[in-house]
């Protein structure tokens, strides 16, 4: 529904920049077309024709910011990403934070050139229970109900996962019942509730909503177990495979990207506040979610 509700806007107004961009006169030939490759976990709980409909704009906002020709594709996998910029297909590349360490271990020609801010920081998920549980810990929810609501970020899938999985079965072998609320807020409600659910897996900004918006119920949870933090998305591109123009018009153009109407509501969309320089200790970052979170071997070598 926010994306239904955020297309009404954006499709306008990328028509607006369409029609105030457009040429008046001859121009030389068009460059490349730059190739902007998305995670599809990024949009999991998005149609295909939501997708395509969201697309329109996001080319009509790099077109005005950095004068480039650019096309959104989804990729399925950070592995297949990483493949498709060495062959050259996908130009720019936005990863998970802790997706692209994973990547760059394996190719360390993978640059960060921007990450996508969000709109809460630090990014952590959190064990959520009810205010007068006695669970101090993942073992003591075995068999329980647990609210993963609809539209959990992928860091915070990962934390359940691994969670679960250091105690010896997925999180649907670990839990008797996972329930699917539409919002993370009715997943804080089944939990305050203390019926039929008793634990939640949230983010921190699903917390500080609530807390916000239900003071008296926020007193009806509490977290038992925080996640490590979790480096931000980022725009990473392969050395060597761009002009360094083309680079600094994307980083220059799309970093200035919230100061517009259009670029604005993008990034409201994706509960973002802009593109922003790589932090400084971003490679700590990185370095840190793999030791915490290393990647997963191949089923084929697991099979093996």
């Amino acid at each position: 529904m926010r994306v239904q509700r955020l297309l009404m806007i954006v499709c306008p107004l990328a028509l607006g920049v369409a029609l105030v961009s457009a040429p008046t006169r001859a121009e030389p030939p068009e460059e490349a077309v730059v190739r902007i490759g998305m995670l599809s976990s990024m949009f999991k709980d998005v149609k295909p024709a939501m997708f395509n409909a969201l697309s329109k704009p996001f080319y009509s906002l790099v077109q005005s910011q950095t004068g480039l020709t650019s096309e959104l594709l989804l990729v399925p996998t950070a592995d297949e990403m990483r493949e498709q910029m060495d062959a050259g297909k996908v130009q720019f590349g936005v990863f998970h934070g802790f997706e692209f360490a994973w990547m760059k271990a394996k190719q360390p020609a993978l640059q960060p050139l921007m990450i996508a801010a969000p709109q809460y920081r630090p990014l952590r998920a959190f064990l959520v229970v009810h205010a007068k549980s006695t669970a101090t810990g993942w073992n003591d929810l075995k068999g329980m109900t647990l609210a993963l609501p609809h539209g959990t970020r992928e860091y915070s899938q990962l934390f359940l996962d691994r969670s679960c999985q250091s105690l010896g079965q997925p999180p649907l072998g670990f839990f008797g019942q996972v329930t699917s609320p539409k919002t993370a807020e009715d997943a804080l409600h089944d939990v305050a509730d203390n019926r039929t659910v008793q634990a939640a897996v949230v983010d921190g900004s699903a917390i500080q909503c609530f807390t916000e918006r239900n003071p008296g119920r926020a007193k009806q949870i509490k977290v038992i177990v925080t996640s490590e933090v979790f480096p931000p998305s980022v725009v990473a591109y392969r050395e060597g495979s761009l002009d360094v123009d083309v680079i600094r018009r994307f980083r220059d153009g799309m970093g200035t990207a919230h100061t517009t109407p259009l670029g604005k509501q993008l990034l409201t969309l994706f509960l973002m506040t802009g593109f922003e320089p790589i932090p400084n200790d971003y490679a700590k970052a990185l370095a840190d979610i793999v030791t915490a979170y290393p990647p997963l071997p191949p089923l084929s070598d697991v099979a093996k």
